[in-house]
């Protein structure tokens, strides 16, 4: 069979790989010049940065073996350092009970408790609706941690008030359930840990994007053909197989493998699907990313891999430390601002956005405007899936619909709408490379409980 995968992000490189390692054709289109999607690595004018911070982590062993045996992949082991800061100081992340007491000032943790325990009366009488993260998380932690750190970083995150972001994205990723769970788990640890708990994980030397790198080496090492900067402009189903229309022409083939935004391969099926189908998908967002990363002269002092900032005089909402994932790359400091395509922060030239960073970098102690010797930016337009109040529903008429369309397999965080993390990617792909093959089933194998998906 001919087979073409749409993106080249880990879920379409990991079916690729295993179609092609199979002795299938296969054709992988990326709208990018380059393979690995968000868990990229940019290499261009003395800058070489992750699009974010990545920890690779897996409690797959054949997930971890087969990512430890790509070639020129070299996992070194890290111990996590993430920190919120907040309040001019700084907290763990995850929560710890011990280092919140003893960092959080007097009068804010007297307030927490307080709030806590009249939440847990209020539930008595008038429990809160849990469709919301608001709900969910007030019911849980009370108003004075929701009000000090979760509703303004989630706000800041999504661009939506916690009262219409659903319920799921708290209970996926909150790892510990309630502040007397975070109690529990600082007294009494479990013994199964929790993804997010995870204090340990693996990173390739040479920027996270070596695994994609390697991926796509092996794919065209076996020959797999990778088309870059071209994106596919339409479908069309004809008898056996597919043609797809693309900037320079058009592609038959018998198999396609879907890894891009859901939305955006709906559209591309046109009328092969309903108008509802269309409708819904239309519904759903995904959040986008700018990534600024700055050159420095002089190393960074703090240890971290990643800084939270939930606080409005921060622009960012996140930052990552390039050297403290691998002392090999430039001194730098990548900041995160979370944005909707076509937005101000969007839109905004990389020096003017500089100019409203600095001030935030220079209150951090990270260095002043003197120390900067270059600056580059990266937009990605669909990073973040965003569970609103009505994303279920949508999603399960999207997917649904996609599965009655022969000849057609659609995964990733992107193609399912799920905020999965790089080892489940791996895995999808592998997964949806066996239902092409009529092997097996991604609806099927991956039925995730709320700590599978739990990470941060």
């Amino acid at each position: 069979m001919k087979i073409a995968v749409l993106g080249a992000g880990l879920a379409g490189l990991s079916a690729a790989e295993e179609l092609t390692r199979r002795g299938h054709e296969v054709v992988v289109i990326e709208k990018e010049p380059h393979p690995g999607g968000l868990a990229a690595t940019i290499k261009r004018s003395g800058f070489e940065y992750d699009l974010g911070p990545h920890r690779f982590h897996t409690s797959n062993s054949e997930i971890l073996d087969f990512v430890r045996g790509l070639p020129g992949i070299d996992l070194q082991e890290l111990k996590r350092v993430s920190r919120i800061r907040l309040l001019d100081r700084y907290f763990d992340y995850p929560l710890a009970l011990s280092n919140v007491l003893s960092t959080m000032p007097l009068h804010r943790g007297v307030g927490m408790m307080l709030s806590f325990l009249a939440e847990k009366v209020r539930g008595f009488y008038a429990p809160r609706e849990q469709q919301s993260f608001e709900g969910w998380v007030l019911s849980r932690f009370g108003r004075g941690l929701f009000e000090l750190y979760l509703a303004p970083y989630n706000k800041k995150l999504w661009g939506i008030e916690p009262s219409r972001l659903s319920a799921d994205w708290a209970s996926q990723r909150i790892t510990v359930p309630s502040l007397v769970g975070l109690i529990r788990e600082t007294v009494f640890p479990s013994k199964e840990t929790v993804r997010s708990l995870i204090s340990t994980f693996r990173y390739p030397r040479g920027g996270i994007g070596e695994i994609s790198r390697a991926l796509a080496s092996g794919i065209t090492g076996m020959g797999g053909s990778l088309l870059y900067s071209k994106e596919p402009l339409g479908l069309e189903k004809n008898g056996n197989g597919w043609r797809i229309a693309l900037p320079d022409g058009h592609m038959e083939c018998s198999k396609i493998i879907n890894t891009i935004p859901v939305n955006r391969y709906t559209r591309l099926l046109g009328d092969l699907l309903p108008e509802d189908v269309h409708r819904s998908a239309s519904r759903l967002k995904f959040r986008a990313l700018v990534f600024l990363t700055v050159l420095l002269d002089g190393n960074i002092e703090p240890s971290d891999h990643w800084i939270y900032t939930s606080e409005d005089r921060y622009l960012f909402n996140r930052l990552s430390i390039s050297r403290n994932f691998d002392p090999n790359v430039p001194s730098q400091v990548v900041f995160e601002y979370s944005c909707q395509a076509g937005d101000e922060v969007w839109n905004m030239p990389k020096d003017e956005l500089l100019r409203s960073t600095i001030p935030g970098a220079e209150h951090l102690g990270l260095f002043s405007s003197d120390k900067v010797r270059g600056v580059d930016i990266c937009r990605r337009s669909h990073a973040y899936p965003i569970y609103n109040l009505d994303y279920a529903e949508n999603v399960a008429r999207v997917l649904n619909a996609l599965e009655d369309i022969p000849d057609s397999v659609t995964c990733g965080r992107q193609g399912m709408f799920r905020y999965n993390n790089m080892d489940h990617s791996i895995e999808m792909g592998k997964f949806a490379a066996l239902e092409v093959l009529g092997e097996a089933s991604v609806k099927t194998h991956f039925n995730w409980n709320e700590n599978t998906w739990a990470d941060g």
